[in-house]
């Protein structure tokens, strides 16, 4: 079975949006070194769409650093499941889709798997696997705005889980990242 980590940008009270995040060189440096330790990602349909909005052309863009163009590349071979009920509109290199809403497709994909499997974003699939106890490290990074946009954090969750702290780091001047394993 896959070693499942969640990886969410959260703001101070606990919202999750893709506006209310610090997006700089060590955020595009820690996204890379995740994604080179691991053998997959798993993806929720609306940060699949803002994912590959951006991603899949940054990679020959020369406007942009070198270390977003790396992560881009990474992005660009990494197979991504996406979680979704609907067709994807815009196809990217390596994708596929797992039907949902429920995760059946998604634990089967993810038992087929030894090494680690990375899901970004994505709160209402993150809050479904986390029912399902299929997350095994959380790495929140606890971002510098208090915020009304976007979906609580694990909102409707509805197995308690305790969590062992793993890490607490700062990521960026104003960024931290607390990284989490699930207990048992």
């Amino acid at each position: 079975m896959a070693h499942l980590i969640y990886s969410l940008n959260m703001t101070l009270n606990g919202h999750c949006h893709h506006a209310d995040a610090v997006v700089d060189q060590e955020h595009h440096e820690y996204a890379l070194e995740l994604l080179h330790a691991s053998e997959a990602l798993i993806l929720g349909r609306h940060t699949y769409d803002l994912f590959s909005a951006f991603w899949p052309e940054a990679a020959t863009r020369r406007d942009l650093p070198k270390y977003m163009q790396y992560l881009a590349m990474e992005l660009q071979s990494i197979p991504k499941r996406v979680v979704t009920t609907r067709p994807l509109e815009y196809p990217w290199q390596n994708t596929e889709i797992l039907k949902g809403p429920d995760i059946d497709q998604a634990r089967e994909f993810l038992s087929g798997i030894s090494g680690n499997v990375v899901l970004f974003g994505s709160p209402a699939l993150g809050t479904s696997l986390a029912d399902a106890n299929l997350i095994n490290e959380y790495q929140f990074l606890l971002e510098p705005f208090i915020s009304n946009q976007g979906k609580q954090v694990l909102d409707g969750v509805k197995l308690r889980q305790r969590l062992m702290l793993l890490e607490a780091r700062r990521l960026n001047r104003d960024v931290m990242l607390l990284r989490y394993a699930s207990g048992p």
